[in-house]
């Protein structure tokens, strides 16, 4: 007679009820779905062992016919439901190329008698000397169980702040709470005025409207002074006004210069942490980094210091007042949220990592306490706890929380993003031939890629429901002799596109996205099938001359790069080499031979770049602005995109002659919203289709902070 299966195991600290479709995490029980423990039961009893993905297809689905991608978001459903991360796994672990392994302790569950300890002669006389303390202790403890519990904050929405044309971004409370700074766009949205709205009157007053953009204001810690940037179209300052009188005599208020800043890309803002000290960033070396200006304030604001803080280079930064820095980083196609003391040495201490931008952020008052703006608005525990406040309809944009009442306000809305496309002729003074819209501005479509030829277009659309959630994502493909763009597939919710890159017949599309997975989609026949995917990161994806293999290189888990080919005929992946050195630009692989998926990629367009414009453009406005907005190389040239205050322009080098083109005007681009923006060129280069952001809209919208009622 074979042994019953139990009906209760605890694998980790994680109980498992299989009889009533529960398990119990962190004390709490929740719901899991049948077939997630089916493979569950599978993978426990193989324990151990790889599970390959055709074992798991007859457990789990014994008679019906499903593809790579069902397994996948099964194992996904389940890592989520026992709270695993794949990146650290502690219950399930991906075996590249062949399935998956269970490593969690499996243990029965314990019974009421196994928690029980037999009392010994010894350990009675070690509990009267234990009562004795304990008596000692009673009133002390009982004081603290019997004290109130500080209640945790539950937030309600209570109503909008604003409502006006353009965008309110770049909020800041003052330290009574009494006042809400913020920018706001003006109907042309090509620049920031300065507005504060009164909490005591309900009213929003306009600070600062020169004709030049004034953007990001923050209070010193007293209150009596607003530093914020002025940007005009050819340099930046920092500035700083005195608000020590009644809020109506602000915009007569004399401004002062504390420094001159640089023109570059992003939500920049500044922090003002004590009397003497702001922060920001500034572009040195190439990228962003972290810089603390030293200033006195009598008998008027003026700059006595500035260094680089730390080898930090945030995407976005908040600093409390006891100068704890809560950073956001990039590397290696990950983000990085770590905190710093910056009393002391300066380690980062990893609290969150992530494949998605998490912009923005925001420490909390109560320390351990984070809040983030992404699909949605969220408040964080370090240990991994969190509260969801807010889905928003489309995006957030800001976040600011009031430092006396704890209320939460954020600047949330839409941006119309649409994609153009043009026609050159690079062999004539006047290269634009034609310019055309080239999507639909019902949603947001973005990542677009040109065929080789021209021919096709082909582009990521999405609802304008969070820009970083991708939800109902779809791809679309274009034809430049037809009027209409035809859906091709569908993507599940766990796919976030990271590019498109088109066979060279223009036949198949690969799609990438951001978990190093690879789909392969025929324009024919409008699948979506997954040809490569278990391995922790790619280079080099590119298509064979005959469209009927796929090269790419992959990282072994010994960290060494392995060569790899994909044939499309007989479905299959083989080793070509191992230990292969890393494919980069070289005389094999020029420059207009790369793509997206090169890991390089990025670095050696901005080289060359900055090598053939160093004379012709400053950096420190070159750089950012390529990294804000994605280059196209062809076989010709780069196309690129310069930003000039807000003014986005498109232009080509062209390398025989050494030329370097104004093409057009892309319009303005007034805030970063953490979005793709990005340009694709035909091999020859007179075929082009890039992003544009046709405009932002976004209100500020209050919540209120409430004590949660105890249980």
């Amino acid at each position: 007679m074979s042994k019953a299966e139990p009906k209760q195991l605890l694998l980790n600290d994680v109980l498992i009820d299989f009889a009533s479709l529960k398990i119990k995490v962190a004390g709490k029980w929740c719901a899991i779905e049948a077939k997630q423990l089916q493979l569950l039961r599978l993978l426990i009893a193989q324990k151990g062992q790889a599970v390959t993905r055709d074992k798991i297809m007859d457990a789990v689905w014994p008679d019906v016919v499903v593809s790579d991608n069902s397994v996948s978001q099964l194992v996904t459903q389940l890592r989520k439901s026992l709270s695993d991360d794949k990146n650290t796994a502690y219950f399930i672990r991906t075996i590249p190329r062949v399935g998956y392994q269970l490593i969690a302790q499996v243990n029965d569950a314990p019974t009421i008698l196994e928690k029980v300890v037999p009392a010994s002669p010894r350990t009675s006389a070690l509990f009267i000397v234990a009562g004795l303390v304990l008596g000692a202790l009673f009133t002390l403890l009982s004081q603290y169980l019997l004290a109130p519990e500080q209640a945790r904050l539950d937030y309600q929405y209570q109503s909008r702040l604003t409502s006006a044309p353009g965008a309110e971004v770049f909020l800041r409370y003052s330290p009574n709470g009494r006042y809400l700074a913020f920018s706001q766009s003006n109907d042309q949205q090509s620049q920031f005025d300065l507005a504060v709205y009164d909490n005591q009157s309900k009213t929003v007053h306009s600070i600062k409207n020169s004709g030049y953009s004034e953007e990001a204001p923050v209070w010193s810690p007293d209150g009596k002074w607003l530093a914020y940037f002025r940007y005009d179209p050819i340099s930046c300052d920092i500035r700083v006004m005195s608000v020590a009188n009644a809020i109506e005599t602000w915009r007569l208020s004399p401004e002062f210069r504390l420094t001159r800043c640089q023109q570059r890309h992003g939500p920049t803002k500044l922090h003002w942490v004590d009397e003497r000290t702001i922060y920001t960033t500034h572009w040195q070396d190439e990228q962003a980094r972290l810089i603390k200006y030293t200033l006195s304030l009598t008998p008027s604001p003026k700059l006595e210091a500035q260094q680089v803080v730390g080898d930090f280079k945030p995407l976005a930064f908040d600093i409390s007042v006891d100068n704890t820095l809560l950073i956001l980083e990039k590397s290696a196609g990950w983000y990085t949220l770590s905190e710093v003391d910056l009393n002391t040495k300066l380690e980062r201490r990893v609290i969150k990592r992530s494949r998605h931008s998490h912009a923005p952020l925001l420490l909390d008052s109560e320390r351990g306490y984070y809040w983030l703006g992404d699909d949605a608005l969220r408040r964080y525990g370090y240990n991994g706890n969190k509260q969801t406040v807010h889905e928003p309809l489309g995006f957030i944009a800001d976040i600011a929380i009031n430092p006396q009442t704890g209320d939460i306000a954020h600047a949330e809305g839409h941006a119309r993003i649409n994609l153009y496309q043009i026609e050159l002729d690079l062999n004539t003074e006047q290269l634009l031939k034609s310019a055309q819209q080239l999507s639909s501005s019902s949603r947001m479509d973005m990542l677009p890629a040109v065929s080789l030829d021209g021919q096709q277009s082909a582009f990521i659309s999405l609802q304008k429901r969070g820009i970083t959630g991708f939800t109902h994502s779809e791809v679309w493909l274009k034809h430049k002799q037809r009027k209409s763009a035809n859906l091709i597939a569908t993507l599940p919710s766990d796919i976030t596109p990271k590019y498109l890159l088109f066979s060279p017949n223009g036949d198949n599309i690969l799609l990438a996205d951001q978990l190093h997975n690879i789909y392969l989609i025929n324009t024919f026949s409008r699948r979506l099938v997954p040809i490569i995917s278990g391995f922790e990161q790619l280079n080099g994806v590119h298509w064979a001359q005959d469209s009927h293999s796929i090269y790419y290189q992959a990282k072994n888990p010994q960290g060494q790069w392995q060569d790899w080919r994909y044939d499309i005929q007989l479905t299959s992946n083989t080793l070509v080499k191992d230990n292969a050195p890393l494919e980069t630009l070289d005389d094999n692989h020029l420059l207009w031979q790369l793509n997206a998926s090169y890991i390089e990629y990025e670095k050696h367009v901005s080289s060359f770049l900055a090598a053939a414009l160093e004379q012709q453009l400053p950096l420190s406005q070159l750089l950012p602005s390529l990294s804000l907005f994605k280059p196209a190389v062809f076989n010709g040239g780069v196309y690129y995109v310069l930003r000039q205050g807000h003014q986005l322009r498109l232009y080509c080098y062209l390398t025989t002659q050494k030329r370097n083109v104004f093409i057009k005007e892309l319009g303005v681009y007034g805030y970063d919203l953490d979005i793709n923006l990005n340009i694709s060129s035909s091999a020859d280069g007179t075929h082009v289709v890039f992003s544009q952001v046709d405009g932002i809209e976004t209100d500020i919208l209050l919540h209120k902070a409430t004590k949660a009622e105890t249980q």
